[in-house]
């Protein structure tokens, strides 16, 4: 988190055990490491630090639907499909998405999950 307020945001969750990862949200944050020894202490301190949410065929499925409603209004490119497979794993949790991604909100027209921006809109 390189960005203080977020950090501010976010620390509290991370350190109370409420916030959860998956696989295509580790290797997003993977991608960014800079070596090997940085992807190791990364991948290490996500599974220390995120309580981990399997993706099953259920969430590709649901996140495909999901593609599929945005197509027929031409939107289908609007939302990649890590943003629809997040939103489809939170709804099927019960959990929110916390984000600074516009991404959500046009996912939320088509899935039913929560989500909350961590700073408001425009502001980072």
């Amino acid at each position: 988190m390189r960005h203080p307020d977020v950090s501010r945001r976010l620390r509290p969750l991370i350190e109370s055990g409420a916030v959860a990862t998956t696989a295509s949200l580790d290797a997003e944050a993977l991608y960014s490491a800079r070596g090997p020894g940085e992807y190791e202490q990364l991948s290490a301190d996500r599974r220390a630090a995120y309580e981990y949410l399997p993706t099953d065929d259920e969430h590709w499925q649901t996140a495909l639907g999901a593609q599929r409603a945005l197509a027929r209004t031409g939107q289908h490119r609007s939302v990649g499909m890590a943003g629809l497979l997040t939103a489809a794993i939170a709804a099927a949790h019960r959990l929110t998405v916390i984000h600074y991604d516009a991404d959500f909100e046009t996912a939320a027209t088509v899935l039913e999950f929560r989500h909350r921006w961590v700073l408001p809109r425009g502001t980072v």
